[in-house]
């Protein structure tokens, strides 16, 4: 038995800007065309890098990307696949906090309030996705847009699933973005509820005690492993969610579509 043909890669480059950027959008037409359906399994890192002419670097880094947007869906010891169902599903968007306060031009800062390593289970630490006694990083950040407190962070890190952030001290780059930058994830779980503000953060916040507050729960697991959990309580007054579930790629593709 042969098995099932690898599916051909139709697709080109279209040279616009960096390569792995190139490659992420020739991949990404062919899902949103049909031409790789979905459960297709994709060649593999070394066959993707040979048709485009790319290296295997930039071929993984190409596929990661897609992956992380829920274009694709990475098995161990069985490959790349097409995920299923990547347009029906709700995303809520969490916007990256600095970029929220650049866009309004505003002068963004963040401030690491509390940083300290802990054993899950103890002094009221209680993460139920991670095994007792886990070593977990616990950073308390503050973000703030010219000065005034947009936003609380409190955050988690499992130390078994990203080792390297215990010797991170976040100060140049705060916690979310640089667990973006370094860290793959697969699924992504939030939860968003109104609150009134204990007293303990509405010092940190700089509102008075009972203030509207929106807090998102945010879980995040890579192949079944929980990477972080973090709470972030905003001033409801200070900060909105808003956004569509169409990724940027899409967005993209629709306007070359259109052009």
């Amino acid at each position: 038995m042969t098995g099932k043909p690898a599916p051909r890669l139709a697709e080109r480059l279209d040279g616009k800007g960096p390569l792995f950027t190139q490659l992420k959008r020739a991949l990404a037409r062919q899902i949103l065309r049909g031409g790789l359906a979905v459960g297709e399994r994709l060649p593999g890192e070394e066959q993707i890098a040979a048709h485009y002419g790319v290296s295997r670097q930039t071929a993984h880094k190409a596929i990661g990307m897609l992956a992380r947007e829920g274009f694709l869906v990475r098995r161990r010891k069985a490959g790349t696949f097409v995920a299923a169902q990547r347009q029906g599903g709700f995303v809520l968007p969490i916007p990256d906090i600095g970029e929220v306060v650049a866009g309004w031009g505003g002068l963004y800062e963040h401030r690491i309030l509390r940083r300290e390593t802990v054993a899950n289970g103890r002094n009221g630490t209680h993460w139920p996705d991670v095994a007792a006694e886990a070593p977990l990083l616990s950073v308390e950040c503050l973000h703030l847009g010219d000065g005034v407190p947009l936003q609380l962070e409190r955050r988690w890190i499992n130390l078994d699933a990203v080792p390297d952030a215990a010797e991170e001290d976040f100060r140049d780059v705060p916690p979310g973005r640089w667990l973006s930058q370094h860290v793959p994830w697969s699924t992504a779980q939030h939860i968003a509820r109104a609150v009134a503000a204990s007293a303990e953060v509405a010092e940190k916040l700089n509102i008075d005690r009972g203030t509207a507050c929106l807090v998102v729960e945010r879980r995040t697991m890579h192949l079944g492993m929980p990477v972080t959990l973090v709470y972030l309580t905003a001033v409801g007054e200070r900060f909105v969610l808003s956004g569509t579930s169409e990724p940027a790629i899409v967005a993209e593709l629709n306007r070359e579509d259109a052009a």
